[in-house]
């Protein structure tokens, strides 16, 4: 991924960039447009500053709406503080946000914005249940932004379940999709036997023994920790690469998850 043209949020990049994901994907419009990882941009991620957001991205948007293209806007990021930032600035109205792993076992504090997002209308869509691969009990990503006590902690969740001869997915999922804030929950699977079982969550309670290990890890293994977030880590990461790449003349090729 090229950083320096993936992250371009000026009104002529979005406006090109819709007309060319329509063609691909060969229809007229799309429900929903959203500015995605826009903490990414350089303003932001520099001070945070979302003003090419508000000034060019949100309006251009606006536009593409007006036009027939898309019938909604949505937001994207996984700092929670920048949403706020853009949507009381911008006099573009915002239909949906959509944040990833701030509203599950390991994170809620997508809940703080619960009251705030509700007066406004807006729609959440809460993405990676799993924490972006912390919840399960295969081995964290190489990639992931988490700090090593974080990790740690996941790890102690998933030995836990282990010996109490549970899930730790299931018990992750089942937290996710029943926050009472979020009207859609966003994941991946591999299989359709693991999609079939994540949507029986949504109506069939834990058991009594389920319950009693999800209070302990929330309790003993997360609460604990300094912070449950990793809100930057990916930013500095992408800076510092960025940075090598302008001093040696190189492209900079950034994985984000």
């Amino acid at each position: 991924m090229n950083v320096h043209r993936m992250f371009d949020f000026s009104a002529e990049r979005v406006m090109r960039s819709v007309d060319d994901s329509l063609k691909k994907l060969g229809v007229s419009y799309v429900d929903v447009i959203q500015v995605h990882d826009f903490e990414f941009a350089p303003n932001v991620r520099d001070a945070t500053n979302v003003d090419i957001i508000v000034n060019e991205t949100l309006p251009a948007l606006q536009k593409v709406v007006e036009s027939g293209k898309a019938r909604f806007i949505g937001i994207t990021a996984y700092p929670l503080s920048v949403f706020k930032e853009v949507i009381d600035r911008t006099t573009v109205p915002i239909d949906m946000i959509l944040s990833y792993a701030r509203a599950c076992l390991l994170n809620d504090d997508l809940a703080e914005y619960q009251s705030y997002l509700q007066e406004r209308n807006i729609g959440v869509v809460n993405g990676s249940p799993m924490a972006c691969g912390l919840l399960t009990p295969a081995p964290s990503p190489s990639w992931h932004p988490a700090t090593p006590d974080i990790i740690q902690a996941a790890r102690f969740a998933a030995n836990l379940c282990k010996e109490r001869d549970l899930f730790l997915p299931r018990l992750a999922m089942h937290y996710a999709i029943n926050r009472p804030y979020v009207h859609t929950t966003l994941c991946s699977t591999e299989k359709v036997e693991i999609l079939l079982d994540n949507l029986a969550l949504a109506g069939a309670p834990l058991t009594e023994a389920e319950n009693s290990c999800v209070q302990e890890i929330k309790d003993r293994l997360f609460a604990p920790l300094p912070r449950t977030h990793f809100e930057g880590n990916d930013i500095a990461r992408m800076k510092q690469m960025v940075k090598e790449a302008d001093e040696t003349g190189t492209e900079p090729c950034f994985q984000l998850n």
